[in-house]
């Protein structure tokens, strides 16, 4: 009788372990994965940046003379990139652009007339979207790396204004006047870029035309460079 009190006891002990023992592995959670899609360098990032850029070429003839360095366009936008492999990437951008053309006083000055003034500019605010195809190359990380960006944009004109100053009895007189008609409404052109983590070189061509074909105008240069800074970790 003694030997079965303990052989019950024992199964008792022991039922009482292995149940234990399953509830613990029930409870049990499983490690977290640190392992995510988005990331600089994994299938989903999004970044905003800054460019300065420089107008630069010929315009279509002497009456749309510049002066360049002067004449530049600041830039800020939020872009995002769809990682595909460790070479390919696609990826599309909202813009918002300033662009200041200081006009040189020539004596067969155009642009936006031929009165000659002190000091003159043409200043296209446009906002827009972009696509574009990036090519990596280099040492791959969790990092944005080197790359090559190919793209093109399309965007709304919807503000221009002409500014200049005019000198006189040693007064000067800033003048600004907005809501003229010969500006396009619309502007689009390519684009390519040569990135350095957060340093990019950017080159662009606008396609179209800044002034409407009713308005006779010669056309400002149509290209710029400049640098680009993405604002994400280093």
């Amino acid at each position: 009788m003694l030997k079965i009190k303990y052989l019950s006891l024992v199964l008792f002990l022991l039922s009482f372990g292995s149940l234990s023992a399953q509830r613990v592995v029930i409870a049990k959670e499983p490690p977290k994965s640190h392992d995510t899609e988005y990331g600089m360098n994994r299938k989903h990032f999004s970044h905003g940046f800054l460019g300065l850029h420089f107008i630069i070429g010929p315009p279509e003839s002497s009456g749309a003379d510049i002066h360049y360095g002067r004449s530049r366009s600041l830039e800020y936008g939020y872009r995002y990139k769809r990682r595909f492999n460790d070479t390919f990437s696609i990826g599309s951008e909202i813009i918002a652009r300033r662009h200041a053309f200081h006009i040189k006083q020539t004596e067969d000055k155009e642009v936006p007339d031929d009165i000659k003034r002190d000091s003159e500019k043409l200043v296209f605010l446009d906002a827009g979207l972009g696509l574009y195809k990036r090519v990596n190359f280099g040492q791959r990380g969790n990092y944005i790396g080197r790359f090559l960006d190919f793209g093109a944009y399309a965007s709304w004109v919807f503000h221009t204004r002409h500014v200049y100053f005019l000198e006189e009895d040693g007064l000067s007189t800033r003048v600004r006047v907005s809501g003229m008609n010969y500006p396009a409404s619309f502007a689009w052109g390519l684009n390519a870029r040569l990135g350095f983590n957060n340093l990019v070189i950017k080159g662009s061509y606008q396609l179209s035309d800044h002034f409407n074909d009713s308005s006779a105008l010669p056309e400002l240069p149509k290209y710029s460079v400049g640098l680009e800074i993405g604002l994400h970790p280093f």
